[in-house]
C-alpha cells in the first residue's frame, strides 16, 4: 500500500485511513493467547453457548480470523470506512462469513443480538457523559441477555494524562516506529487528547501520519456508579495483565487491564 506523505491531522482519520500501517504498528499482541482469554471469560461467566461475537471499535479486525477459526460468526463495528474495508477484504480473503457495521459506538442498533461483545485498547470514544450512558445503552441491546461484554484498557486506574509510549514493528518490508501519547483537554470534562503518530519506512518510502482523538477518562469508582446506572448489567469483575489469575484490589499498579460485565 503507497500513500502520499501526509502531515499531521487534528483528528484520528489520518492514521485511521491508513489501516495496514495501523496493523503492522500494533502487530505486537498476542492474538491466540487474548482470544483464549476471552474464551475462558466465556466458560467462566457466560449463561448458554456463546456462537456470535461483535467488536466494538474492531478496525482493522485483528481478532476476526482466529476467532473464525474458533468456531464464532465474528461482527465488527466501527465508525472508519476506510477499516471496515480493510478489514471486509481480509475476511474475503480468509472465506470467512463475517458482518460489518459503520456505525457510532454510542448510537447503534444490530438486527439480531450476539452472544459477547468486547472492545480492545481502550477504544471507547466518548467525550461526554450522555454518550457514554448511550454506549452502554447501545451494547445492552446488542448483547442477548446471559452474554458477556469483555472491556480492556477501558479503566483508568492510573491516570493516562501525560503518559507516552514509543515502539517499532516490522513486517513485508514495512517498518513502522509508532507513539502513542495523551493529554489533558479539559480537566473538568476529563477529556484527554489521544496523539497516535505514525512513522513509516515502506520499502524506502517514508510517511509521517499522526491523528489527534479526544478521549473521556473512566475511573473505577466512576465506571462502577455507571453501571449501577445501567440495571441490564452486572459487574463481574476486573483483572490485570490479561490473567483471571490476577484480580484488581488496588494495591498493585495495573497493566494491560480487562473488566467483565454480564448482560441480565
Amino acid at each position: 500500500m503507497r500513500i502520499p506523505v501526509q502531515s499531521p491531522a487534528h483528528d484520528g482519520s489520518a492514521v485511521y485511513d491508513a489501516p495496514r500501517y495501523y496493523e503492522i504498528a500494533f502487530s505486537f499482541r498476542d492474538i491466540p493467547f487474548e482470544c483464549g482469554v476471552m474464551e475462558e471469560a466465556m466458560k467462566r461467566y457466560a449463561s448458554g453457548p456463546i456462537k456470535t461475537v461483535l467488536e466494538i471499535g474492531c478496525g482493522n479486525s485483528p481478532h476476526m480470523l482466529e476467532l473464525a477459526k474458533r468456531g464464532y460468526h465474528y461482527t465488527g463495528l466501527d465508525l472508519n470506512p476506510a477499516m471496515l474495508a480493510f478489514a471486509r477484504n481480509k475476511a474475503k480473503a480468509a472465506g470467512i462469513d463475517a458482518a460489518f457495521l459503520e456505525a457510532d459506538m454510542c448510537d447503534f442498533a444490530l438486527e439480531t443480538p450476539v452472544d459477547f461483545a468486547f472492545v480492545l485498547l481502550g477504544s471507547i470514544y466518548a467525550t461526554t457523559n450522555e454518550a457514554l450512558h448511550g454506549h452502554f445503552q447501545s451494547v445492552a441491546k446488542a448483547v442477548r441477555p446471559g452474554g458477556l461484554y469483555f472491556l480492556e484498557w477501558v479503566v483508568d486506574f492510573d491516570p493516562l494524562c501525560g503518559s507516552g509510549e514509543s515502539w517499532e514493528q516490522s513486517e513485508d518490508g514495512i517498518t513502522v516506529n509508532a507513539t502513542v501519547l495523551h493529554t489533558h483537554v479539559n480537566r473538568v470534562d476529563q477529556l484527554m487528547e489521544e496523539r497516535v503518530t505514525l512513522d513509516v519506512d515502506d520499502h524506502g518510502t517514508r510517511h509521517c501520519i499522526e491523528g489527534r482523538t479526544l478521549k473521556r477518562a473512566i475511573y473505577p469508582q466512576e465506571f462502577l456508579l455507571l453501571i449501577d446506572k445501567h440495571p441490564e448489567w452486572r459487574f463481574l469483575g476486573w483483572w490485570d495483565e490479561w490473567s483471571f489469575d490476577r484480580p484488581i484490589d488496588g494495591s498493585e499498579p495495573t497493566g494491560r487491564l480487562f473488566t467483565l460485565l454480564e448482560r441480565v
